[in-house]
């Protein structure tokens, strides 16, 4: 691929909690932390029966697919000399090498806020050797962490920008919301938080303000009511420049830590809940990956394609349904939508957010008000994917269902499970032309993709193109109304750093 991109910046890794002292000298014993685990596992229906399935790691499909270099050269990361650009380079922050007690010297933890200022001066190395204004961060579970204390709370207080350093963000199942069990009614968080275990009370509010905050000490006693633990204030860093894979698979993770997917539900990845997962404003995709090990989120095929097109590519596609009129209120009935994306020669889901695993797109509003949109998806693609006037192919199913509520519980009375009340595929072709604009084909209720109709673009303000598919006539209208609508708007996504 070319080189010319301006977003194939210096990628820097940052690997999740290792709680124990074995799993701390486990962890200091790969040189990539991790990142270079494939796996060979996915789940192909519902029984969960596995099939075989290569995925080589994030590591190697960067360094194949986009001619990234690691930089290890005996004892340091240092940029080598026969390496062709500089700035397509792999970084491993190696936050965990001071706890360990395998080098003959006395362990010490780093607190988040220890690790975030020496990953600052990690980027400030990396930049000189370079010469890349920018680099990208990718970071599993607390990982991700560390990255928003730099840029929520050292870079501030060192009278810094963050966006003049960091371009773009991308986090495997980062607690953003802090990790909450589902049973104790608090008291298990409370006790959690008061011993610090293993620093175990770093996913709690406490900390978390503490390592968020500009200003703030250890230790500091009062956490103000709106405080917002997965909030992001788009002043210190834009939240458009985060993306958060969010996995929804408890039943595969690997329970080391006591049972924890029992403790925080099956609403969530085996150990950081589905709601937990994302900062407010940020671009999430939803795969059924747990938060580690055979099946989980870092050795996955769907990770890595929603990233790669999230750190190098040149479109952004927000669909979202549009022109819904007033529902009624959630005690009646509740409006759900399955929502599964998929692109033309790939054998996963960019995208499932379903009932079946506790995350669908609800549509009600609690206070009985018309709900005009609700976001489905943000897709990035890559022009450069597909060859010149060659089509990029994506399909966007959506499952309609709606649920009769009695005394505040589903009423199951004459209903047939798993039966939607309304399903289609809307099938969107987009032809790349000498620059990265979008012509869009599209097909919705015959599915047949070979009756792809093109639609109409308008230009938007925010200098984007907007597509507006109608729904079609039927069930879909009878409900949601007869404006309502699927709606495409489409942006240049091409990164632009000095």
């Amino acid at each position: 691929m070319s080189n010319e991109n301006p977003a194939y910046l210096p990628i820097v890794y940052l690997r999740g909690y290792a709680a124990t002292q074995g799993e701390i000298n486990s962890t200091v014993d790969d040189p990539f932390y991790g990142f270079n685990v494939g796996s060979t596992h996915v789940r192909v229906n519902a029984e969960g029966n596995p099939t075989q399935f290569f995925f080589e790691s994030p590591l190697v499909r960067l360094i194949t697919d986009y001619g990234y270099r690691d930089v290890y050269q005996g004892e340091k990361q240092s940029v080598p000399d026969d390496v062709p650009d500089p700035k397509k380079t792999i970084w491993i922050y190696r936050y965990y090498d001071e706890a360990s007690d395998t080098y003959g010297k006395k362990s010490q933890r780093w607190s988040i806020e220890d690790s975030a200022i020496e990953l600052r001066k990690l980027i400030i190395e990396i930049k000189k050797e370079t010469g890349a204004s920018h680099v990208h961060l990718v970071a599993h579970s607390m990982g991700g962490l560390v990255c928003r204390s730099l840029l929520q709370k050292i870079y501030p207080e060192n009278k810094e920008r963050s966006g003049d350093h960091v371009a773009r963000v991308f986090t495997f199942g980062t607690p953003h919301g802090g990790i909450r069990f589902r049973t104790g009614l608090g008291l298990l968080e409370r006790i959690r938080d008061a011993i610090g275990a293993l620093d175990s009370d770093d996913f709690g509010p406490q900390r978390m303000y503490e390592y968020l905050t500009p200003g703030i000490k250890p230790d500091t006693k009062k956490v103000p009511k709106d405080f917002q633990q997965n909030g992001l204030d788009p002043k210190v860093f834009n939240p458009d420049n985060i993306f958060c894979v969010i996995g929804t698979n408890a039943h595969d993770y690997d329970v080391a830590f006591g049972g924890s997917r029992t403790l925080v539900g099956p609403q969530s990845d085996g150990l950081v809940q589905i709601g937990a997962a994302f900062v407010e404003g940020a671009h999430r995709a939803y795969v059924h990956r747990s938060h580690s090990g055979r099946y989980g989120i870092v050795n996955s095929e769907e990770a890595f394609q929603n990233m790669e097109r999230f750190l190098f590519g040149d479109i952004q596609a927000v669909v979202a349904l549009e022109g819904l009129q007033k529902l009624p209120n959630q005690t009646v009935e509740s409006y759900q939508v399955d929502v599964r994306v998929s692109v033309r020669g790939l054998p996963v889901f960019m995208n499932e957010q379903t009932r079946e695993h506790f995350c669908p797109i609800i549509l009600n509003d609690k206070d009985d008000q018309p709900v005009p949109r609700h976001p489905i998806f943000t897709q990035f693609l890559n022009s450069t994917y597909s060859p010149k006037n060659k089509p990029a192919r994506f399909a966007i199913n959506l499952a309609f269902k709606r649920l009769r509520m009695k005394e505040g519980e589903v009423d199951y009375d004459g209903m047939l499970h798993g039966v939607p009340t309304w399903t289609d595929t809307l099938i969107a072709d987009i032809v790349f032309g000498e620059k990265p604009e979008l012509n869009i084909r599209w097909s919705l209720a015959d599915g047949d993709i070979v009756a792809l109709k093109p639609i109409e673009l308008k230009k938007i303000k925010e200098g984007g193109m907007r597509a507006v598919i109608p729904l079609p006539e039927g069930k879909a209208r009878e409900i949601l109304g007869p404006d309502a609508a699927i709606v495409m708007n489409s942006y240049n996504w091409t990164l632009e750093v000095k």
